[in-house]
């Protein structure tokens, strides 16, 4: 963060233009002799904007989330290299740790991060990254990040994390001696289900160069529209995640209590296993509310009675978003900034 502003300052001001009240679209293939696919004024606003708020030294957009992972784990790992991860992450990222680089040579190993002692245990053997996300999606598991990160580097390995649930404004990573954090900007950045788009921020500049360059190669540049769709979201992250959060926790009380609802999670629960490292270390829980149906016939009435809430993909729109977790009875839920009331009604009528 600047020295000289606070968050909400900076989510506003930070690399902007100073001769306009929104940076321009730079559409144009070329600018200033050379390729989109090097940079372009508008993703530079955008990239300057994420630097400020991470912390972080060099920022590097994409074209969406999994650009981001996987432009990131290629400028760090080899053919030989290793990588433990936390068993569970976004299926895509999953599926990128245990199929594609497993596939290039590199030796993935999928453990529970919870359980600092499988941490310490992995990096017995010499590795490369350790990658989490500190609330996991889609299960919410919590991860005591700092915990993480100091044994990590302690056994000589860097450390990823995708902050993607969190955003900068709950938590920053990079401020507890993460070597990346990264995000799927199409969901809290943008904030408004209109945008494809990823974001890389490094501690380090010789790093951050040489994730340009993996970018460069492979092509996974952000469209300048996209860019300006990302710097206008940004500038209401702060309020948008306070109301987020607010409404996730009356959402999760309101579930934990249903009597159709066999378990719900939510860190900001106080029956929530990882609720007093979140307490500890985020400025709030987040959006990400989980529940557990009491059998399967109520999933298929749920999905055929919400109104209110779509049951869609992703996350962290305006509006609420409902999906089923995969088999068995739960179901992930983004929860959104309408009316706190009409969201739990649309709830409790679909669960009726």
């Amino acid at each position: 963060m600047s020295d000289e502003h606070g968050f909400i300052t900076n989510s506003i001001h930070a690399g902007e233009s100073e001769e306009a009240s929104a940076t321009p679209i730079y559409q144009a293939a070329t600018v200033g002799g050379g390729y989109l696919r090097g940079g372009n004024p508008t993703l530079d606003a955008f990239e300057e904007k994420m630097r400020t708020l991470e912390g972080g030294v060099r920022s590097i957009s994409t074209a969406c989330g999994m650009a981001a992972v996987s432009q990131t784990m290629m400028t760090l790992v080899r053919t030989g290299g290793r990588v433990v991860c936390h068993h569970t992450v976004y299926i895509w990222t999953k599926l990128f740790m245990t199929e594609e680089l497993p596939g290039l040579g590199v030796d993935v190993q999928m453990i529970d991060m919870r359980d600092t002692r499988q941490v310490q245990a992995a990096l017995t053997k010499k590795t490369d990254v350790v990658y989490f996300e500190p609330l996991a999606n889609p299960t919410l598991d919590t991860i005591d990040a700092p915990t993480v990160i100091r044994i990590a580097h302690e056994a000589g390995a860097r450390v990823v994390i995708d902050n993607t649930y969190l955003t900068p404004y709950l938590f920053h990573p990079l401020e507890h001696g993460a070597d990346v954090v990264l995000h799927s900007a199409t969901k809290y950045l943008c904030g408004h289900g209109d945008a494809l788009a990823g974001i890389i921020t490094t501690q380090d500049e010789a790093l951050g160069q040489d994730i340009v360059r993996t970018r460069n190669t492979y092509g996974g540049i952000l469209s300048p529209m996209n860019a300006f769709l990302l710097l206008r979201g940004i500038k209401t992250l702060p309020m948008r995640m306070d109301r987020h959060c607010m409404n996730a926790q009356a959402v999760a009380e309101f579930l934990e209590s249903h009597p159709k609802v066999n378990r719900t999670y939510y860190p900001g629960l106080s029956s929530s296993p990882g609720h007093e490292i979140a307490r500890a270390q985020w400025r709030g829980y987040g959006g990400m509310v989980s529940f557990e149906t009491a059998d399967e016939s109520v999933i298929t009435r749920f999905f055929e009675r919400v109104d209110l809430c779509k049951p869609w993909v992703s996350l962290g729109d305006v509006g609420s978003l409902v999906v089923h977790q995969g088999g068995g009875n739960r179901i992930r839920m983004s929860v959104g900034l309408e009316d706190t009331d009409d969201i739990i009604r649309d709830l409790e009528q679909a669960l009726a």
